[in-house]
């Protein structure tokens, strides 16, 4: 059975207005129209719905079975399109989202309080995880969206260009570049690293290539975590790099953030999600006031953010 929804229209129209003619004038169809499509409806039933009697329209009593089932799919039918309108608006849903845990305490905070602040009504779920977490919570379904950086991911989960995050130096205060402006990286030859390979290999090995080094020396710290690497920096034991929109963490660290130049490093940042599934409105805005963070390079992939 293939009873259409315009089918349902045309029955209700019918039942309400108690003629055809009336009922196309309803629905901008002709008269003939809206007798065509009563027609198929009963032939797709196997049953007449309407018996004509001297010109009057009177249910018959599959037509009276079938007038409270109609209503109610047509009152659901309603409903949806209610509830999809005020998703498009931003009015009413919800967004889960995956993002590193130094992004999700420093960059994220400013991000979500100005969406609530606009959209009170959107749930927002996010999980602060591991970069290596951010495209396996993707693929089990666990968030719509992460963001982080290049990582492997299941074929299921789309990779896309985000934007680009400048690299910076981390130090004590009390080094003697924490006041400076910029800092190039040939002024790093002779510092001790400290060193989380996890995130910030390549380019902390491309950068000291650079410097004539193709490893680094032996005396540099090895750690996991780059919360780890700032506290280690902040007590002078060494230097690290981190994002730029780690400089939220200045203060509770006691450290000093500073441009790193000659060169210029950056790490690209991605949105990962499900292959062939659009973004939801919630989703892309998230994503739009994520671009106007004034902590990152403003190089933001149109086919995302748009």
């Amino acid at each position: 059975m293939n009873v259409s929804l315009r089918q349902l229209r045309a029955f209700l129209a019918t039942v309400e207005s108690g003629s055809f003619t009336r009922a196309a004038h309803r629905l901008h169809l002709s008269q003939s129209a809206v007798s065509m499509i009563i027609r198929q409806l009963e032939i797709e039933l196997g049953l007449d719905l309407f018996s004509r009697e001297k010109k009057r329209l009177i249910l018959t009593d599959m037509g009276h079975q079938l007038e409270p089932i109609a209503r109610r799919m047509m009152d659901e039918l309603d409903l949806i399109a209610s509830r999809a309108s005020e998703i498009r608006q931003l009015q009413s849903g919800s967004l889960r989202m995956a993002v590193p845990e130094i992004m999700a305490c420093t960059l994220m905070p400013p991000i979500l309080t100005a969406f609530n602040n606009t959209h009170p009504s959107i749930s927002i779920k996010l999980h602060d995880t591991t970069l290596n977490n951010i495209p396996l919570e993707v693929a089990r379904g666990a968030v719509e969206l992460g963001i982080g950086p290049e990582r492997s991911s299941d074929p299921g989960v789309e990779r896309i260009f985000l934007c680009s995050v400048p690299i910076c130096l981390v130090c004590a205060k009390s080094h003697h570049a924490a006041q400076r402006d910029s800092v190039r990286w040939s002024e790093l030859r002779n510092e001790k690293w400290i060193y989380y390979p996890s995130t910030f290999g390549k380019q902390i090995q491309a950068a000291l290539g650079q410097l004539d080094r193709s490893r680094l020396p032996e005396d540099a710290t090895v750690v996991e975590r780059l919360t780890t690497a700032l506290a280690l920096a902040g007590q002078g034991g060494g230097v690290t790099i981190a994002p730029r929109y780690a400089d939220a963490l200045q203060k509770d660290f006691q450290v000093r953030i500073i441009p790193l130049v000659e060169p210029q490093i950056s790490s690209a940042l991605y949105v990962y999600k499900r292959h062939g599934r659009a973004l939801s409105p919630p989703a892309f805005k998230i994503l739009e006031l994520f671009s106007k963070e004034s902590r990152l390079t403003g190089d933001i992939a149109s086919g995302v953010s748009d």
